[in-house]
């Protein structure tokens, strides 16, 4: 193996730690077997589709996911979106559909009727849940505390949204794109919350909409980190598909599937595709212009160590 080969080969295992690590830490805030790798509490809220989706990506670096992924299959599927994981899906790496008929078909298997039509099976004979709980405390599991509540759609993760957002005003189009639900599902929801008061509508075109966190915090998190802290949204939809994509890159140079020029330029496109949830998340990128051809390996391996920090930081 050349220096190429190997530098790319060593890009894909730090990539595999940092994704592990991100996906480990958020089920142990689930009530799953998992235990956090650190003592170090977050105020980042879950994205359930996004850590299923990157679970299954993920499982053959860790053999423990798939056995959380079976635990949460039987439990966990009521609080999740079939048509939102669909949409992320496809917009994952070109299009990682397999990732969500793969859940689907193991949703299927525990009784989930919704999931078969997507499962790419005829039928299944439902497997017995075992009995367990989920443990939705705190500010990472606010989004599905939520869902609980009020059920699973859109106006929960707005609620979510807007909750983890400083209470900034957000337009229709950042909340769609944050949440993969179509505009008019967006602004409609929201068009009804605002008549209710639970969310701000401003008179400012585009409209901008908001709502006060400090009541939402003082319902669901009362005595915990989240009673103290305000939870942060985090756009897990995009960084988990980041490490998706960067890992089928790495592959694609250590396999020689690509030459080292269509690599880089690969990885170029992926970054710049980023740069919004970069920037959102403070995750410094290199300028691409001073890394023509194939030294953007370079740029490419410090992007991925600016965001190891991010990852480590819980912030």
């Amino acid at each position: 193996m050349n220096n190429f080969e190997s530098n790319w080969e060593d890009l894909g295992i730090k990539i595999d730690k940092i994704a592990v690590d991100l996906i480990w830490n958020q089920w142990a805030y689930l009530g799953s077997m998992a235990r956090p790798t650190s003592d170090h509490q977050t105020l980042r809220i879950i994205d359930p589709e996004a850590l299923v989706l990157a679970s299954v990506a993920f499982q053959s670096s860790e053999r423990r996911i798939s056995e959380i992924l079976d635990w949460w299959a039987g439990i966990g599927t009521p609080l999740l979106s079939v048509q939102r994981m669909k949409a992320m899906a496809k917009k994952t790496d070109g299009s990682r559909m397999d990732l969500f008929v793969d859940f689907a078909r193991l949703a299927s298997q525990y009784g989930h009727r919704s999931w078969l039509k997507y499962s790419a099976l005829e039928n299944v004979e439902p497997v017995e849940i075992q009995n367990s709980e989920l443990l939705l405390k705190g500010c990472p599991s606010l989004l599905l505390r939520l869902r609980a509540a009020f059920g699973v759609g859109a106006k929960a993760d707005i609620i979510a949204l807007l909750m983890g957002t400083s209470g900034s005003e957000v337009t229709v189009s950042t909340i769609s794109t944050h949440l993969n639900y179509t505009q008019k599902a967006t602004r409609d929801s929201l068009k009804e919350m605002a008549m209710s008061g639970i969310v701000r509508e401003s008179s400012s075109r585009p409209a901008t909409y908001s709502t006060n966190r400090k009541p939402w915090l003082e319902l669901l998190q009362p005595g915990d980190l989240g009673h103290r802290h305000y939870p942060k949204w985090t756009m897990w939809t995009a960084l988990f598909g980041f490490l998706i994509a960067a890992q089928s890159i790495c592959l694609a140079a250590v396999s020689k599937d690509l030459n080292g020029y269509l690599v880089a330029s690969y990885a170029r496109d992926l970054v710049e595709s980023h740069l919004s949830a970069f920037e959102y998340h403070d995750v410094f990128v290199p300028d691409g212009r001073e890394y023509p051809g194939l030294e953007y390996q370079q740029a490419f391996s410090q992007v991925i160590e600016n965001l190891e920090r991010w990852a480590k930081s819980g912030n």
